[in-house]
């Protein structure tokens, strides 16, 4: 039998390797999301959009998962912390429409994940990161 954990980790690997078919995979249909500053939950399409999103905004993010910063589970849930690196190489644009210049700013910031699993597929996920230290090695924020 697959535990959670495994199944959490194999997420964060498709995640990384940009393998959507795989990540959404392991997304329940009904997937209820939390982000980190969002005053909604997503859905599961939202949810791979979004990640796609970033993951094309940052082409050279990776969580770093093994070993993760910490990890563990019972039953149903999961949680894990990751190092979450990259840089900005692209073009930002901020909500409010400001422009940030591809600078080359590396960030390096911790990402939570606490999950409920059911049948196998994240069921509701809560992500949370410290974004005020990622806007401020973005030179967004000071």
């Amino acid at each position: 039998m697959i535990s959670n954990l495994t199944r959490m980790r194999a997420v964060d690997d498709a995640w990384n390797e940009r393998d959507w078919a795989a990540y959404e995979g392991l997304l329940a249909p009904g997937l209820v999301a939390h982000a980190a500053g969002d005053t909604a939950p997503h859905g599961r399409a939202e949810h791979v959009a979004r990640a796609r999103r970033f993951c094309s905004r940052f082409p050279e993010s990776h969580l770093v998962t093994h070993p993760y910063i910490a990890a563990f589970g019972h039953g149903d849930q999961t949680c894990t912390i990751a190092r979450l690196h990259g840089r900005l190489t692209r073009p930002l644009t901020l909500p409010a429409g400001a422009q940030v210049r591809a600078s080359g700013q590396v960030f390096d910031v911790v990402l939570g994940t606490v999950c409920r699993w059911s049948a196998g597929a994240i069921a509701e996920q809560y992500v949370f990161m410290d974004r005020a230290s990622f806007e401020r090695a973005l030179g967004i924020r000071t």
